[in-house]
């Protein structure tokens, strides 16, 4: 190590700016650092970083305006070398020197590419999807949500929507199938309106079997929209006449209720047309608790787990079963990101880090890691106000934002930003969801009236508020999120004057 008798205030300058800029990152994410070399002369300064196997050495100078010999040494001795302030005359000084030579602020996205040689980029292989945005403005959102699902009941709106969508997929065909698909869609369309704009006021049973069979009759438009779906409502008619693809089970009632997915029946055929495998779902219904032991873990799950997977009822869900929710609210981790200092990078940047909050403390690791999305260095932040805390590296490379690399879940209530974990035959998508819980609770109304009563008004009516706070969520949420589905746009909706109008 050089030094000389008088302290040099450039070093010392330099010492702070890489403590903040380049060693405080890199102990947040996990190396340790250690200053090796400091070179008074030339105002720099060498250290090396371990994380795992990994070592590193690195220098960093307080400016380029540094002769070449000393550029030439440290050539010998680091892997690259950075700089602080603007790259005066870089090209005349850094002669001849064939490793990296770059300003601190390209050190973070550096940073990242270090890290990714431990934990590889998991950014996902489909191309991002840009879709367009259609703004629903209205006194009443939910009105103007129906008026435009109304439309659909139209075939010669429908034809529109057809050619429209397979236009947007480069997808060929005939006036047959437009024609049929068309009709489908508005059959489907009248049925599903029907059902599901029941008034609040009606019994709960009635609302929840108008609900069920009106998701169904959306989800039959959903797939006769797709371009690449069924060409007529015929043929996913042939695709209930196997059943809805799910079954429960139990021996009591609401508390040990289970839900299975089916190899056969419309449910499967709607998650393979959304990109589930299901491969996998098991042929046989269990009839026995012993039964469920012997199938797939993910081909069924109880009541209470899909009741965790909405968010706008978590405060009833906590208080009712006090188990894990499922999903997660997604956040900017400031203290993982880069600083103001370092976001002058010139680098577009394909990765990005994140907290997942998740307020029940109860979410394990290693659900988090299953659950498929593209994210890496996961490990468990700490607790505190907001509950539990993950940390972890989104990949989103083809995307501008790591945000919508995620499947986001949004909606008008609490939390308008989540993340659903995988449930049951690996569903993310809320109607999905909402759709096997209806299922289970329809299954309950008509063929379990004992312990539909022990809810309604007996030992079991704890899940009352719950079930009625679901119907008015859903009764909300599924219009928008099927009109989205349909016609392939983003939907945003809200009253004149409001934030997301």
């Amino acid at each position: 190590m050089i030094s000389s008798r008088e302290p040099n205030p450039r070093l010392d300058i330099l010492r702070e700016e890489v403590e903040r800029d380049m060693f405080s990152p890199m102990r947040t994410h996990g190396w340790s650092v250690n200053i090796v070399a400091e070179h008074d002369a030339h105002s720099s300064l060498e250290f090396e970083a371990k994380k795992g196997e990994h070592l590193i050495r690195l220098a960093v100078l307080y400016s380029t305006g540094t002769e070449n010999q000393h550029y030439k040494l440290l050539e010998k001795r680091v892997e690259r070398i950075f700089f602080r302030g603007q790259a005066y005359m870089l090209e005349s000084f850094a002669q001849g020197v064939r490793i990296p030579v770059e300003s601190i602020a390209e050190f973070f996205p550096y940073l990242v590419e270090l890290n990714k040689q431990s934990e590889p980029d998991r950014s996902s292989s489909k191309p991002p999807q840009k879709l367009r945005v259609r703004r629903i403005t209205e006194e009443n959102p939910l009105e103007g949500i129906f008026m435009r699902l109304g439309q659909f009941t139209s075939i010669n709106l429908a034809v529109k929507l057809v050619q429209r969508r397979a236009n947007d997929a480069a997808v060929e065909l005939s006036a047959q199938d437009v024609r049929t698909k068309a009709e489908g869609i508005a059959y489907s369309m009248r049925n599903a309106l029907d059902y599901v704009t029941s008034s609040a006021t009606e019994k709960l049973n009635k609302r929840i079997l108008g609900l069920y069979y009106g998701t169904m009759a959306f989800a039959f438009a959903e797939m006769l929209a797709k371009p690449t779906g069924p060409n007529s409502l015929d043929v996913i008619e042939g695709m209930t006449r196997q059943g809805h693809g799910l079954y429960t089970y139990a021996e009591s009632g609401f508390n040990d209720l289970r839900v299975g997915v089916l190899a056969e029946g419309f449910m499967t055929r709607w998650l393979d047309m959304l990109g589930h495998d299901t491969a996998g779902f098991p042929r046989r219904k269990a009839k026995s608790t012993e039964d469920f032991g012997r199938l797939p873990a993910d081909s069924w799950c109880t009541l209470e787990q899909l009741f965790s997977s909405m968010p706008e009822i978590d405060d009833l869900f906590s208080e009712v079963f006090g188990s894990a929710q499922g999903w997660l609210t997604p956040g900017y981790d400031n203290e993982a990101n880069p600083h103001t200092v370092v976001l002058q990078t010139k680098r577009k940047a394909s990765s990005a880090y994140a907290c997942l909050y998740d307020r029940s403390s109860l979410v394990s690791l290693q659900r988090v890691e299953s659950a498929g999305w593209p994210l890496a260095e996961l490990r468990i932040k700490g607790k505190g106000d907001e509950g539990q805390v993950f940390s972890a590296r989104v990949d989103h490379a083809g995307h501008d934002i790591w945000w919508s690399a995620l499947p986001t879940h949004s909606s008008p209530f609490a939390h308008r930003t989540t993340l659903l974990l995988p449930t049951i035959g690996g569903m993310t998508e809320y109607r999905t969801i909402a759709a096997a819980t209806l299922y289970a609770l329809s299954i309950m109304v008509r063929y379990m009236p004992s312990a539909w009563r022990r809810i309604e008004g007996g030992t079991d009516d704890q899940y009352l508020a719950l079930v009625k706070a679901s119907l008015n969520v859903w009764e909300r949420v599924l219009p928008e999120q099927f009109l989205q589905s349909i016609v392939n746009e983003q939907v945003y909706s809200g009253q004149p004057g409001g934030f997301f109008s």
